[in-house]
């Protein structure tokens, strides 16, 4: 087998992969975001303040979870380029 085919798959397989893996993530940072506004909604007087930390704590988990799919895809792709190269 050609060995740029070989790394062509193998790098759209690692792109799979980490797509999967991501997806996998969110989805479960999805369910513990519901139980934890579950559990707020139960909390009485603190329950305001959580919100507003829970929030915040949530979008820093999304902002960083996007920069390092951004940052593993530019990878990916510099890779599949330097591949492409010779």
């Amino acid at each position: 087998m050609d060995p740029k085919a070989v790394q062509k798959m193998t790098l759209e397989g690692m792109r799979q992969f980490l797509r999967m893996t991501f997806d996998t993530l969110a989805s479960f940072q999805d369910q513990m975001e519901k139980m934890w506004r579950t559990l707020l909604e139960q909390g009485g007087e603190l329950q305001k303040e959580s919100e507003k930390m829970l929030a915040e704590w949530l979008e820093n988990l999304r902002k960083g979870r996007e920069e390092l799919l951004r940052n593993l895809e530019d990878g990916l792709r510099r890779m599949e380029e330097l591949a492409g190269r010779d």
